[in-house]
């Protein structure tokens, strides 16, 4: 014979209720608004010829800095300092994207996060 677990119970609740709907919609909404930090963030500290776009589907922007601006020097001038990005660099496997960053905005909002983002873009200016 088969019970159901205690979790099973609980999450078939959770679905039944209507909860996960009501979860997902305030989740999609801190999503967004975490982007729109992100951008603005970008936009206030980032070099001023810096791209942005937002990927459908995602959790991630994509960042294009100038030419000039080496993301795998980035990376480690970043991670230097305990901030993780990905150098565009890891998403192909041919010599592109040197320039190219992703960031996820998926991390829960805050003042560390911004001043991660601040930092990240005086270290792009520096390159």
């Amino acid at each position: 014979m088969y019970t159901t677990s205690i979790t099973h119970e609980a999450i078939g609740s959770f679905i039944e209720n209507e909860r996960y709907d009501v979860h997902l919609r305030k989740l999609r909404q801190t999503l967004h608004r975490n982007s729109l930090q992100f951008l603005r963030c970008i936009s206030e500290y980032f070099p001023e010829d810096t791209k942005v776009t937002k990927p459908g589907g995602g959790l991630h922007l994509w960042v294009e800095l100038n030419k000039r601006i080496d993301t795998v020097e980035l990376y480690n001038r970043a991670i230097a300092a305990k901030i993780s990005i990905a150098p565009g660099r890891l998403f192909t496997l041919q010599n592109q994207y040197n320039n190219c960053l992703k960031l996820n905005f998926g991390l829960p909002w805050s003042d560390k996060v911004e001043a991660a983002l601040k930092l990240t873009g005086k270290l792009a200016a520096k390159l």
